[in-house]
């Protein structure tokens, strides 16, 4: 019998000091992709109160592809694009509840901090940003720490348009070069992708999974839609669910409610 679980994945971008100008200058409106320090550890802190266990992405797609045990009540904790703030602001915060996270980082950005540089990436949540990005250094401080590191492209391109702009070798280009440098300067080949603004098709889904195990999707709706992986999900179609300031405190708590209620 297929198991009628649930498992919110939840995805933040940068988690700001409440009192960093970023934070400040974030309002309902520009606040996409956007959480304070005192939000989040609140959050984190419902989890942990409520017993969720914090699992790996590697444990999901196990469950999904081999039927690997999980805990019943298990939620997976995902950060994009390797911003600097998952390093300063977020590790420190999971370190105290014990929990791990995967982060899913441009390597474009993380060669321009690492070359101490800067990098302009365009985002759904933010559009156009120059802002600052983990180094390698710092991801591989992440990796010690028992976090996952996922592959996002190299230069954060939508995958959809990069195909019908340049087909095949566009897609296969974005993956190998990406997933060279995470050979160079971390000595891993990541398990698992996810989707740039959410952009894809069947056929990027095809040439994608010849490199990685799953394929994350993400949504940008408003009002934000909830939505899990659960048994039926393919690997190359993980759900998930945005996480910002967007989302009140008790539409958070909501989501692991209804997760339950199956």
């Amino acid at each position: 019998m297929i198991s009628n679980q649930r498992i919110p994945i939840l995805v933040y971008h940068h988690v700001y000091g409440d009192n960093s100008a970023d934070f400040k200058n974030a309002t309902f409106d520009t606040g996409a992709g956007i959480i304070g320090e005192y939000e989040f550890r609140r959050q984190i802190r419902y989890i942990s109160d409520q017993g969720w266990a914090v699992v790996s992405t590697t444990q999901v797609v196990n469950w999904l592809i081999d039927d690997g045990p999980i805990p019943e009540k298990s939620v997976v904790l995902h950060f994009d694009n390797g911003w600097l703030d998952t390093a300063t602001v977020t590790l420190p915060i999971l370190e105290e509840f014990n929990m791990t996270a995967t982060c899913f980082p441009i390597t474009d950005g993380l060669n321009a901090a690492s070359e101490g540089k800067t990098a302009i990436v365009r985002t759904l949540t933010e559009g156009l940003v120059e802002k600052p990005f983990m180094n390698w250094d710092q991801v591989g401080i992440l990796l010690e720490a028992g976090w996952e590191i996922g592959a996002h492209t190299a230069s954060h391109c939508k995958m959809k348009n990069k195909y019908t702009e340049e087909g095949n070798d566009g897609i296969i280009n974005e993956a190998e070069k990406a997933n060279a440098f995470f050979n160079k300067y971390l000595n891993i080949q990541p398990e698992h992708f996810a989707y740039p603004s959410g952009s894809h098709n069947e056929r990027t889904d095809s040439l994608l999974a010849r490199y990685y195990r799953s394929l994350r999707l993400w949504h940008f709706e408003w009002p934000i839609q909830w939505s899990y992986t659960c048994k039926t999900t393919s690997p190359l179609a993980v759900d998930c669910q945005n996480i910002d300031l967007r989302v009140p405190f008790a539409n958070f708590t909501r989501i692991f409610c209804d997760a339950l209620d199956r």
